[in-house]
């Protein structure tokens, strides 16, 4: 580099001064990646480089490219912290989430396992009622059977006492007929009889009525 350059930015090297004091007084009070500093340091290495390249000053623009370098490192190595701070903190509200879903999931487990009995009680007793529903209609239904068969039989007998009480009565009534039949056929014939006995008689008495007049002529 030659003394002309060197010269040529003397000038440079004491407009940036300002900017350097400010730049060491933040050094002391803010971390490199705060705002202020890495705004700083942006505005001092890209002066630094475009001047470097102006006056031909490599050591100013190398400067300048160095702080821009490593103010780009560190804004980078910020935003990498920063998303891997990220990461951690969900990663620590998924394992929180995972350790309060295993809680959840274990008092359930455990509610489960303290409700089982009174769960298969219930169970046991449910179906104890069904057997019990069932049994009971299978006996009304064979009750109802049953009742119905002797109904059935009850019918069938009253129907057979009626026929043999119908076939009686019947036997009766005739029984009656015939004695009645007969004896009008007795009165008829006695009272043929009487006739006959009383045409007799009538006769008789003509017959003798008719010997005592011819009796009474021949005398």
């Amino acid at each position: 580099m030659s003394a002309i350059s060197t010269l040529l930015s003397l000038p440079y090297e004491l407009a940036r001064l300002p900017l350097v004091t400010i730049d060491h007084g933040l050094a002391g009070r803010l971390p490199e990646t705060s705002a202020p500093r890495t705004v700083l340091d942006r505005a001092i290495g890209t002066a630094d480089k475009i001047a470097g390249a102006a006056l031909h000053n490599d050591r100013i623009a190398t400067r300048g490219a160095d702080r821009l370098d490593r103010t780009e490192r560190a804004a980078r190595a910020e935003r990498l912290e920063e998303q891997a701070e990220a990461r951690r903190a969900e990663a620590r509200v998924v394992a929180e989430a995972g350790r309060q879903q295993a809680a959840r999931q274990r008092k359930q487990a455990a509610e489960r396992a303290a409700s089982a009995p009174a769960a298969a009680d219930r169970a046991e007793q449910a179906a104890k009622e069904r057997a019990a529903a069932r049994a009971a209609a299978t006996e009304a239904r064979k009750k109802k059977a049953a009742d119905q068969t002797a109904a059935e039989r009850t019918e069938t007998t009253r129907q057979r006492k009626q026929r043999v009480d119908r076939a009686a009565e019947d036997k009766k009534a005739a029984a009656r007929r015939e004695a009645k039949a007969g004896l009008d056929d007795a009165r008829e014939s006695a009272q043929a009889a009487a006739e006959d006995r009383r045409e007799a008689d009538v006769l008789s008495d003509l017959t003798e009525a008719k010997k005592e007049k011819r009796r009474a002529e021949d005398g």
